[in-house]
């Protein structure tokens, strides 16, 4: 214990003062010119207290330090933490030489003052009054201290807390001045850089992991820990922010004409600094040089795909992975084989995908149009190893592992890299290790290792098949060139090509492969190839962050003004009901105020950035509600159902949106989500006369309305009990025998009625207008009842249909407890009657539903006929946020269309821009024969919010489920409403979906999230 309280540096009375007053400038500081600052007014524009300096310019440079008294606890715990957990790295130390360098670190770290220090978005006065949210106001008790002038030099934080300090250059970058200072290449995986503004960065400085670096400004810090004390790399972060606290680094006299040509000093030495902004160290004469020739700024790492998709360099993989939430598309063709591949990485450490194989030389058994094998494959791929500097990356992978099978591969592969190299080893099984006489190394665990079964092409997981047989070695080398599009590629392949399924020997005269990429442009690659010797290969390849999908919304309608002050002649609430219809496509019911309350509730509200529209609501709010008026309250419902209240300060909301937001208010986000409302859960809205008066103003802000002015009473909607909309249809039927795409393009017109809030009757009517389905002949053999193999059928008999035509109540019986019934033409092909009921408390990550049904097929023209087959089907599900990386899980247990039963298990991620990347399997009591081939339901589908991807503000989503093949088992109902769904705004994370968060650092990030995040 006593060695934890060692850690701690405590201000005493008036120690806030101290530490500001040595971070005060001085004649020392290597400036003449530079003068204390003036007081500041209690009340002004940091911009005005800029332009009544003397010495204005020279004040408004990088460094100037904006100290607020209620950032020093803060800044004090981040000390405190680094403080003990650097005397942990000391105590546990193995070597002598590290515990002496730590302890002088300790005690350099100690020595430094917490200070307040506040980042300044920019400090040009000029820029400043145009954009006044940037343009702090100043308040009693806070200070601001100018830096140096001028900032000259570059300062590394040493292991041993010592100083060096390099003479800056423009141009020069990171690895300059870490070479400058003695750090050998090679020898640090990471740099931490802090700007004089306040920003950080982390950079990649390493052979095995090189990355772009920054430019340090003058008056920059730097720590680099060396590899031998990688240890340090968990506190790296919150070290370089605390340095960041202190202003610009400490600055040297002026260099000395012989300092162009002063040798660099070693890692065990360090020059002197003459004095510091805060930081202590002695005297030195002259800054370091830097080196004659400038270091080159290394590239981004490119991950390539190989034929198959996968990351890898032609045929073989590699244990490259993305970041999660990338998707990759992949089209390749090298004789006989044309790939398209879709790949999806939910997890950084996992991804998926699937893939149709088209085999030219074979034709379609089940096809009677002619047209080649089309196979079907599903792969997945995991990381077990991270690269480190001696440590390669290691992926386990597997090809066709839910697919037909007839290409099954398990692989693991390794990756090295070493600056524009990169290096790839692996050991195969099966289809990738064709023609290998290696012997399994796995045999020692039993005899059947020796042999691989033949896949049946069933389509199931062959679990039996896995690792056996012999083993083939892989391995390769791509190198990106002096001409950054260009990748060169060369590998040994282990399959010679001679055993391929569907009796295909394919013609092989080398094992040697070799091809380039080139990037067309970002995330799209086209590559070519010479693959087994005698074989052209071409493919292209387009790969997206979609995690970081976001577009600026150009065509949106300007968002209001933010003044101030509340308008003198209020809007009326019908015009302002209209306003926020328009900015954020919501439907306003109700207005009504209620003391120094706003009430507005609001429907139809279930698109994906809610806080988005939520921010452009209260703009439209602020311009239209009078001064009395303190907060607005949001009711969200949907069908009738009240889903959440949100509560907004008016004078807080203001205030953020015209003033820049210290990190304190940054750091703790305040609670403005509540329950919906009890009275109005129970009465579907609050009628006018359940309002209460509105009660008089007490008074006005400065230019606000007039104390006593009468306000605007309650507001209804009109009311608008029918709605309709016309839309494009386009239904696609990929990989079957007849062609591989089959597909329909329409126009399909919706409608809706309202009865009540809660009770409404919606249908479809879909017009076909052009197809190819004379090739469709196609009807998949079945063992089960037909609920779903009718496809050809459905699709067929008429150009016009009635997909869907349903009468729908829904409603809520106590707090999240919810309910629906429904009854009609549900689906294309089933009609019946239903009920659901969902317990979903509020904010809870657990949810527990119920839905029966009892349905009849209809008849294949989508009309009002039916047929002959029904069954009751309905499951119970389970729903379990996680809570872990926005991973939901779904479990579904009861009865199915075709009358067997079993579950379904559905894993997704959801990710902070509304993205969806999941899959899903079944297995009921049908035996894999029974089911057909595939021998169980499976797929992958993904969703991603047209917020994310339109100039637009849209709601709706736009996805696709992928499921290999349609069969009858495991075949569930398709109800339009499920209550989960319509609930959404329940979930916790709902308010917090929107754009993705700039990963651009910025000043007053956040200084209590310092751990390592690498």
């Amino acid at each position: 214990m006593a060695s934890l309280l060692l850690g701690f540096h405590a201000i005493p009375a008036r120690g806030a003062d101290a530490a500001r007053a040595s971070a005060a400038p001085s004649a020392d500081h290597g400036s003449s010119s530079a003068q204390a600052p003036g007081a500041i007014v209690p009340g002004e524009r940091l911009s005005q207290w800029l332009l009544r300096q003397p010495d204005g310019q020279q004040l408004a440079n990088p460094g100037l330090a904006w100290q607020v008294r209620e950032e020093e606890l803060p800044q004090l715990h981040l000390k405190n933490t680094l403080l003990v957990q650097l005397e942990a790295w000391v105590r546990d130390a193995a070597h002598a030489h590290q515990r002496l360098e730590g302890t002088k670190l300790l005690a350099w770290l100690r020595a430094l003052p917490v200070t307040g220090r506040v980042g300044l978005q920019a400090t040009d006065p000029r820029w400043l009054e145009v954009n006044p949210r940037h343009d702090p106001i100043l308040e009693a008790g806070q200070r601001l201290v100018p830096s140096p002038w001028p900032l000259q030099t570059v300062a590394l934080l040493r292991p041993d807390g010592e100083l060096c300090q390099v003479r800056h250059e423009p141009g020069r970058n990171v690895l300059d001045y870490l070479a400058a200072c003695g750090l050998p290449a090679d020898a640090a995986d990471w740099a931490w850089l802090a700007q004089p503004d306040g920003r950080t960065f982390q950079m990649e400085v390493a052979a095995w992991n090189a990355g772009p670096v920054q430019e340090p400004a003058p008056g920059a810090w730097l720590w680099a820990p060396p590899r031998s004390a990688r240890t340090l790399d968990a506190i790296s972060e919150g070290i370089i922010k605390f340095l960041a606290t202190q202003g610009p680094s400490p600055q040297l006299a002026p260099a000395t004409e012989s300092s162009a040509t002063r040798p660099a000093p070693a890692m065990g030495e360090s020059p002197s600094a003459i004095s510091s902004a805060g930081a202590p160290a002695p005297a030195a004469t002259a800054p370091v040089a830097l080196p004659a020739k400038a270091a080159a700024q290394p590239r981004p790492f490119e991950i390539g795909a190989n034929d198959w998709g996968e990351p890898g360099l032609l045929q073989t993989p590699s244990a490259r992975m993305a970041s999660a939430g990338h998707m990759r598309v992949t089209l390749s063709n090298v004789y006989p084989y044309t790939r398209g591949t879709v790949f999806f990485q939910p997890l950084d450490w996992l991804e998926g995908g699937f893939r149709y194989t088209s085999v030219s030389n074979v034709a379609y058994a089940a096809s009677v149009t002619g047209q080649s094998t089309k196979d079907k494959s599903i792969d997945l791929r995991l990381r077990l190893l991270r690269e480190t500097a001696h440590v390669p990356q290691v992926v386990l992978g597997f090809r066709d592992l839910g697919g037909t099978g007839l290409f099954s591969s398990e692989y693991l592969v390794a990756s090295k890299r070493w600056r524009d190299l990169d290096f790839s080893l692996g050991l195969g099984w099966g289809n990738i290790a064709n023609g290998s006489s290696i012997g399994n190394p796995l045999r020692i665990l039993g005899d059947r290792f020796r042999v691989r079964p033949t896949a049946d092409g069933a389509g199931t997981v062959n679990f039996s098949s896995m690792f056996r047989g012999p083993v083939g070695v892989f391995g390769g080398v791509q190198w990106r060139t002096p001409w950054d599009p260009l990748t060169l590629k060369i590998e040994y392949d282990s399959n010679d090509y001679q055993s391929e399924p569907l009796g295909n020997q394919l013609r092989h005269r080398s094992p040697i492969n070799v091809g380039l990429s080139y990037r067309l442009a970002q995330g799209v690659t086209l590559s070519a190839g010479v693959e087994r010797g005698n074989r052209v290969m071409l493919g292209l390849s387009v790969a997206s962050d979609l995690a970081q999908a976001s577009a600026p919304k150009v065509l949106d309608e300007p968002a209001p003004t933010v003044n101030v002050h509340a308008p003198l002649r209020p809007a009326g609430w019908a015009q302002t009901a209209e306003n926020i219809e328009t900015q954020t496509q919501w439907v306003v019911t109700h207005i009504a105020p209620d003391g120094e309350g706003l009430h507005v509730w609001v429907t139809d509200a279930q698109a994906a950035y809610v806080k988005e529209r939520t921010q452009r609501a209260v703009a439209v709010l602020h311009a239209a509600a009078p001064a009395s008026i303190q907060r607005f309250v949001l009711h969200f419902s949907q069908r009738g159902m009240g889903v959440s209240t949100q509560v907004i300060d008016r004078a807080v909301w203001v205030k953020q949106q015209v003033l820049p937001q210290l990190p304190r208010q940054a750091r703790v986000e305040p609670v403005t989500h509540y329950p919906a409302a009890a009275k109005e859960s129970a009465a579907g809205r609050i009628s006018a006369g359940q309002i209460p008066p509105a009660a008089p103003a007490a008074a006005a802000p400065a230019g606000g309305q007039p104390q006593g002015e009468a306000v605007e009473g309650p507001w209804t909607a009109p009311s608008d009990r029918f709605s309709w909309s016309i839309a494009p249809s386009f239904q696609p039927i990929i990989g079957g025998p007849d062609a591989f795409l089959i597909y329909q393009l329409g126009l399909a017109a919706s409608a809706e009625y309202r009865f009540t809030e809660r009770t409404w009757l919606s249908g479809t009517v879909n017009w076909r207008l052009a197809d190819n389905y004379s090739k469709f002949s196609y009807t998949a053999p079945s063992n089960l009842p037909r609920v779903r193999t009718f496809q050809r059928e459905y699709a067929i008999s008429s150009r016009v249909t009635l997909p869907n035509l349903q009468l729908t109540h829904v409603g809520q019986w106590a707090p999240g407890h919810y309910y629906s019934v429904y009854g009609g033409m549900l689906e294309s092909m089933f009609a019946g009657v239903g009920g659901e009921w969902l317990y979903r408390p509020w904010h809870s990550r657990v949810a527990f539903g119920v839905d029966v049904n009892r349905v009849r097929q209809r008849g294949f023209k989508q009309d009002f006929s039916l047929r002959d087959y029904e069954i009751t089907t309905g499951h119970a599900t389970l729903y379990w946020d996680t809570g872990w990386k926005g991973v939901m899980a779904r479990v579904s247990v009861g009865q199915y269309l075709a009358g067997d039963r079993g579950a379904t298990i559905d894993v997704s991620r959801r990710f902070d821009n509304g993205l969806v990347i999941g899959a899903y399997a079944t297995k009921t009591n049908v035996s894999s024969e029974q089911f057909g081939e595939g021998g169980f339901d499976k797929g992958i589908y993904l969703n991603i919010p047209l917020d994310a991807l339109l100039p637009r503000s849209t709601k709706g989503n736009f996805g696709f489920v992928w499921n290999p093949l349609t069969r009858d088992g495991g075949a569930r109902l398709i109800r339009a409403q499920p209550l989960y769904e319509l609930t959404s705004g329940t979930d916790p994370r709902a308010p917090h979906i929107g754009p993705p968060v700039s990963k651009t650092p910025g000043n007053g990030d956040n200084l209590l999230d310092f751990e390592n995040r690498r």
